[in-house]
């Protein structure tokens, strides 16, 4: 290794260890890579003998790229494919604000370079960064993506045609950062929603049995996960010859048609936040056990459930918040937002092989958006050949109102309102997708996330789990085969007694529940910090309201409104500093609204005009308020909670 290699790969290292391990491990060169001038004396890469920058000026092709940049601030991610002699990623970092992440994926190229050319002043500024691959490149992106972050996209001409993935790496790419930012906005956007949904009646959650105390309980046993989508109603038949050779995972919303065509499935998954027990609570609910997340609206404690167990999937700070509670290791399970995920993965954490998806379209196929038998059957998807597009509508509107409206006890009008407002919401997200026959099918925009989920669950475990879709005629899902439910069952070989497991499962001792005296101690503790929090936010909320009045009557910026706004800022530092960044629950209660004050200090490092300084003053005027009353809602739900917890003898 060249001490310019090490060099670089010392700073490398901080961001993305594995790619300084690989580089480290590479000893000779299968390519004939050199080192030559261009025309204007400049040092170009060849790479068999193709050079990779311009040969008549490297530097202004750079710049000339960097120019035509559309989004250009201290938030925006600058992707670039290709990282040649590092023209490009030098003028980028020198005239663009954002970070710069590279990928490479050749190996062979990066370590040549790395070894010839240092870029550790770059590297230094923590705002260069280099991969190669598409992990590496993934985990870089989630760790710098920001609120209202841009993303760019840029490369030089021979990466695009000289490499064989470009065009697949730039549709991965587009799709990653779609995913990166649902997730954070939803993420950041929902946090004390979730953690809110998770207080409601904790005393009982943290009672329940863990699903990870169960690891590979079902090994080899196949599971079939049931959908609501609209080919479930194809599959009746064929599921009630094999549900007795298959562990069958339905989720809520798909319950009530196997209930109507007698089939009893082994468990039900349930994750919404709102109370959709009317999809659940059924004559047959006594014989099937109970899925759910810590978030899970509880109205299922009610419904006398063969059994009830609770995952913690970790990509929710509720989670690890509830976990942290009673002192629990973090142990890896997977959710992504939807239930037919949380149901697939709880087939496989249980060890089920191989795992069939029944009813998950995940596209409006014939017309139809749900199955024959679920509460939303009367929806249907039609193509309006006046505005030449697809619309979502209700074939009976009173019916669907009421199926929609089942949970609820509002008045007719606003009931009618709302279902105008969710059927506009659908049309508005309406996209199309991939199908399985090498079309293309309506389908909403989340729907369309929720594929790329599983396709990338197929990506991680195809080599562990045998994968089928027997959802015909919907999206096409990438790395599951597509085969009839019954063409399936004549192809596998089943190597697990379902019965013999089941009962195994059922009588095996676990742990139910948490250490209810550590998590006593921890609530207590989090009560007290909230009480801190609580003292700092309080002031700051009256100071900010009479500041906000001031700026009604006298609008223009002077000293004494700077030093409001400096000792707001100071108030806000100091809950950040002191709680937010130190205790998750505080994190939960403000992420949201402190995200909209760091991307403004962001880009407004000065407060140099009345504009501006309004900015300031609504943002600190929404986080001190609903920090405020956030916490004292939470304070009087702990309260409740530790009073019942005192009580469990």
């Amino acid at each position: 290794m060249t001490d310019i290699l090490q060099k670089n790969c010392s700073f490398i290292s901080k961001s993305n260890d594995s790619l300084a391990k690989k580089l480290n491990n590479i000893v000779s060169f299968n390519k004939d890579i050199t080192l030559d001038t261009n025309l204007v004396g400049e040092y170009n890469l060849f790479v068999d003998g193709i050079p990779l920058h311009s040969i008549t000026g490297a530097q202004e092709e750079a710049k000339s790229i960097a120019a035509s940049i559309a989004h250009n601030d201290y938030g925006t991610i600058h992707v670039i494919y290709g990282l040649g002699l590092g023209y490009l990623a030098d003028e980028f970092i020198q005239a663009l604000k954002g970070k710069v992440v590279v990928y490479e994926p050749d190996l062979e190229v990066l370590a040549f370079v790395l070894s010839a050319v240092d870029f550790s002043d770059n590297l230094k500024t923590e705002r260069l960064f280099i991969v190669s691959d598409l992990k590496e490149l993934q985990d870089i992106l989630y760790k710098i993506y920001r609120y209202k972050s841009n993303a760019t996209f840029s490369y030089l001409d021979y990466y695009k045609t000289h490499s064989t993935n470009f065009d697949t790496f730039v549709e991965w790419l587009k799709k990653e950062l779609v995913l990166i930012e649902h997730n954070f906005s939803f993420q950041v956007k929902n946090m004390y929603s979730f953690f809110n949904s998770t207080l409601k009646r904790l005393d009982k959650k943290f009672q329940l049995k863990k699903l990870t105390d169960y690891k590979d309980a079902l090994k080899d046993v196949p599971a079939i996960i049931v959908s609501a989508g609209p080919s479930l109603s194809k599959n009746i038949e064929a599921l009630k010859n094999v549900k007795d050779k298959a562990v069958l995972f339905c989720v809520g919303t798909a319950l009530g048609a196997l209930y109507k065509n007698g089939i009893t499935p082994d468990f039900v998954n349930v994750i919404e936040r709102v109370n959709t027990s009317h999809h659940y609570n059924l004559p047959f609910s006594k014989d099937i056990s109970f899925i759910c997340e810590q978030f899970t609206e509880p109205s299922y404690l009610d419904i006398p459930f063969k059994e009830r167990f609770l995952t913690n999937s970790l990509e929710n700070d509720d989670a690890r918040w509830f976990l942290e509670k009673a002192e629990e290791e973090f142990v890896p399970f997977e959710t992504k937002g939807t239930v037919a995920y949380h149901a697939l993965y709880s087939a496989y954490y249980l060890g089920c092989n191989p795992i069939i998806l029944i009813g998950q379209d995940l596209a409006y196929s014939n017309g139809s958006c749900y199955s024959k038998g679920s509460k939303f059957e009367d929806l249907e998807c039609i193509f309006d050949a006046e505005e030449n597009k697809y619309k979502i509508v209700a074939k009976d509107f009173d019916k669907f109102k009421d199926a929609y409206c089942a949970s609820v006890n509002w008045d007719e009008d606003k009931k009618v309102e709302k279902v105008k407002q969710r059927l506009e919401t659908f049309n508005q997200n309406l996209v199309t997708v991939a199908g399985q026959d090498n079309n293309l099918l309506p389908t909403d925009s989340v729907y369309s996330l929720f594929i790329n989920y599983i396709q990338d669950f197929a990506v991680r475990h195809k080599d562990e789990r045998k994968l089928f879709n027997a959802s015909l005629g919907g999206a096409l899902i990438k790395g599951f085969d597509v085969l009839s439910l019954n063409e399936i069952f004549q192809t596998i070989d089943i190597n697990a007694d379902k019965s013999a497991l089941m009962s195994d499962f059922y009588s095996k001792k676990t742990n139910a529940g948490y250490d209810l005296l550590k998590v006593k101690k921890n609530l207590k503790k989090d009560f007290e910090v909230l009480k801190k929090v609580l003292a700092i936010s309080e002031p700051a909320l009256e100071k900010v309201k009479k500041l906000k009045e001031i700026l009604e009557s006298n609008p223009g910026l002077d000293s004494d409104k700077s030093k409001m706004i400096d000792s707001l800022s100071v108030s806000f530092s100091k809950i950040v500093n002191d709680y937010m960044l130190k205790n998750r629950i505080i994190k939960m209660h403000t992420a949201n609204d402190y995200s909209e004050i760091v991307y403004l200090k962001r880009e407004y490092p000065k407060i140099l005009d009345s504009e501006v300084l309004n900015l300031f003053v609504d943002a600190y005027l929404k986080y001190f308020y609903y920090c405020t009353t956030r916490i004292n809602r939470t304070i009087k739900s702990l309260n409740i909670t530790l009073e019942e917890l005192e009580n469990i003898k």
